[in-house]
């Protein structure tokens, strides 16, 4: 970094790097999957009782921590998620996962750990706090269940949340470099699926059956036309086809074809559109090859969204951390947060926090496993958590 005179909390991160680094490797070797976090939500309560910091436990895995300042003011809430992914790890590092088939891939393991951090660092300036610090400590975000459950759960009132803050860990985005845009800009995510149903026949006589597989191929090609022909194509949308399962014999014309997918979008009318549209031309198709049709569409979570408002005062405090040349411009991102949640009901911001470095390793996608993440992230992470905290209670 280029700035002269280091920020003062940026210092105080620092001097705790080791600590955080140790629960991040802790973390690594220990990874759980959605909902079933018991083991992180464990620690991570420990960690937060030493601090002295009021802990309740929300459904199955949740974790909130309420620290409260000594005078009267705002409420901020602070998330992390927990989550590892189904996947074998490769990376060879010397505290790789002990789960076999589990992996931190998607940088969760960073993100329970630069939140205790900065809830470390907070605790410590409680005489100092005008106002109340909720950490979230969620599960499930991977399936994008967890962020709904804990509201649901209660997690932003009593005291009620004026202002939630978060960020991911980001391979795509140099170290030391950070990305938060007012606005939209990572997509929502939705899961559909179709199941198409013809009569089969054998196969040297499809004249006798409706092929569910040939309709389903028209169906494939057909629903592109909804993203170039019927959305506005000044607001992207992705629909994509995940899979496509039909058949049992090479004799047989299929009866039943099965297909699923997940959608994306920006724009909240054109998200719900799409089901609309991606129907009208289900059902037209399947009637032109004589199929009947079922269709489910799950609305899972919206497009992660930046308060217009607020998140300036977010982006002054990340700039106290990082210098002004490094908070970036970033394309919009269609992939998908469950954060959003959080923003559908109360003012949000969301960073994405650089993470890679080609020489050492750390330059693979999220997801990869062989994905890893430069631990210089770490105390910028910190620091930006309890950065914008002190400067939104003092607002």
């Amino acid at each position: 970094m280029t700035q002269t005179v280091e920020n003062n909390v940026l210092a105080e991160a620092k001097s705790i790097q080791d600590c955080v680094e140790k629960y991040r490797v802790d973390f690594h070797r220990h990874p759980e999957l959605s909902n079933e976090e018991f083991r992180t939500s464990k620690v991570v309560a420990e960690a937060l009782e030493k601090l002295g910091i009021e802990v309740h436990h929300v459904g199955k895995t949740g974790v909130v921590g309420i620290l409260k300042g000594k005078f009267d003011g705002k409420v901020i809430a602070l998330r992390a998620d927990m989550d590892a992914l189904p996947i074998q790890e490769q990376t060879g590092l010397l505290f790789a996962s002990e789960n076999p088939g589990k992996m931190h891939a998607c940088g969760h393991d960073n993100h329970i750990s630069m939140l205790l951090g900065a809830a470390r660092l907070l605790s410590e300036k409680k005489e100092q706090l005008h106002g109340t610090v909720k950490f979230l400590f969620q599960p499930a975000e991977e399936i994008a269940e967890g962020a709904k459950d804990m509201i649901n759960a209660g997690v932003l009132e009593n005291p009620h949340v004026d202002y939630a803050f978060g960020m991911h860990i980001w391979s795509d985005i140099p170290v030391e470099q950070v990305v938060m845009p007012t606005g939209a800009f990572m997509a929502s995510a939705d899961l559909w699926k179709l199941k198409i149903r013809g009569q089969s026949s054998h196969g040297s006589a499809p004249w006798q059956g409706h092929d569910a597989l040939v309709c389903a191929a028209a169906v494939v090609q057909s629903l592109q036309t909804v993203v170039s022909r019927m959305n506005d194509v000044r607001t992207p949308v992705v629909i994509n086809i995940g899979t496509l399962k039909a058949g049992e014999r090479f004799n047989v014309t299929p009866g039943i074809a099965e297909m699923d997918g997940m959608n994306r979008a920006f724009d909240a009318y054109a998200r719900k559109q799409i089901p609309k549209w991606m129907e009208k031309v289900i059902k037209n198709t399947c009637a032109a090859y004589d199929c009947d049709y079922d269709f489910d569409y799950n609305f899972l979570c919206a497009a992660t969204t930046n308060d217009v408002k607020i998140t300036p005062l977010a982006q002054k405090a990340v700039r106290k951390v990082i210098g002004d040349e490094n908070l970036v411009n970033w394309e919009k991102i269609m992939g998908s947060e469950d954060f959003s949640a959080f923003s559908e009901k109360i003012p949000t911001t969301f960073m994405l926090l650089g993470c890679r470095n080609e020489e050492n390793g750390c330059c693979y996608s999220q997801h990869s496993e062989h994905y890893n993440a430069d631990q210089r992230a770490l105390p910028i992470g910190v620091a930006s958590f309890v950065q914008t905290t002190l400067d939104f209670l003092s607002e």
